[in-house]
């Protein structure tokens, strides 16, 4: 793998900042805590396999945490699955705490505030899209904080891919160390993780798999068809079935292995999206029932009770709360 960036190469006083700023960078804000003082001597190295990015983590031991804040400002809707190759860290998201060891995968989601405590270790992690993965984003939030090794057969052939995915890109220089073999076949090794991970996913989440690849291919275009119709509040189960030729009975038939309702599925979306806007500072002055309607909910009274059921909050609370700005339409 060719490397980003090495703390070596600055003073060693200035290490530990670098790394957060390399961090911020390639995973999104963080806050970053050296468990030690002096010198932080780190290392991340990486490469794009297809609709995935991969990255090889040397670092010391130092603690790590994203808040709702900082989620705000970041626009990525992100996974995160990390294989622990050497040392172990102690991983928290909603409410559940996984600690992670030699061999262990982790998931977790980076639109959801994540805390990690890490000892000196290497570590080799995955970045796959929310896109990428034909779930409900709603639904495998609650995956978040998951070990996935032991727990599904998935969760077994996705420690394995990944563990030859480090071994091939030579991280720790245990391997062939030329990891060029692969490259031409990189989209669809990247392919294969989703697969794995939507599998293992599913299968934990209890959705059943689709018998028909082309089936999930349509349902990616489906998702991607109602992501750029969201603002229309006329978007029903009818319209998209017309837009894509098929009959209302196909397109429930097609949502079917997602494991929700077409219906759910465009409401969990637009309220997904208020929530990151109701998130931003920078959008402070918008009123939320101007931020409702721009997502296809005009109706506030509505849009109020289905945020606080999807989130626990009033879209108020949640506001004060990501942002420190309390203000009532």
């Amino acid at each position: 793998m060719p490397t980003l960036a090495d703390t070596s190469d600055h003073p060693a006083r200035d290490q530990a900042e670098y790394w957060r700023h390399l961090i911020t960078s390639a995973f999104g804000p963080f806050h970053v805590q050296p468990r030690a003082p002096g010198g932080f001597a780190a290392r991340l190295t990486g490469r794009t396999l297809g609709p995935i990015d991969a990255g090889d983590v040397h670092a010391p031991a130092h603690a790590v945490r994203r808040s709702a804040r900082q989620i705000a400002r970041d626009t990525r809707e992100c996974y995160k699955l990390g294989l622990v190759l050497r040392g172990s860290c102690v991983l928290r998201q909603n409410g559940r705490r996984a600690r992670v060891g030699i061999g262990d995968v982790v998931f977790y989601d980076l639109t959801r505030p994540v805390e990690i405590v890490f000892g000196p270790h290497h570590i080799f992690t995955v970045v796959i899209p929310h896109s990428a993965v034909p779930l409900p984003p709603d639904r495998l939030a609650a995956f978040g904080g998951t070990l996935m090794t032991g727990r599904t057969r998935g969760g077994r052939l996705v420690s394995s891919l990944l563990a030859a995915l480090a071994d091939n890109g030579d991280g720790d220089g245990d391997g062939d160390g030329d990891g060029g073999g692969a490259e031409p076949y990189a989209h669809h090794l990247g392919g294969a993780v989703v697969e794995l991970v939507t599998g293992a996913a599913g299968e934990w989440l209890g959705a059943p798999p689709s018998s028909h690849p082309e089936a999930a291919e349509m349902l990616r275009a489906i998702r991607e068809w109602i992501e750029a119709n969201l603002h229309d509040p006329a978007l029903c189960p009818a319209m998209i079935a017309e837009a894509h030729h098929i009959s209302v009975r196909q397109l429930y038939r097609v949502f079917q292995p997602a494991g929700t309702t077409v219906a759910r599925y465009v409401r969990a979306r637009r309220l997904e999206h208020c929530r990151r806007e109701l998130g931003d500072p920078f959008l402070g002055t918008q009123r939320i029932g101007a931020i409702a309607n721009r997502w296809g909910l005009p109706d506030a009274a509505g849009f109020s009770r289905a945020f606080r059921a999807a989130y626990g909050q009033t879209p108020t609370a949640y506001r004060a709360a990501a942002t420190g700005i309390r203000r009532e339409d």
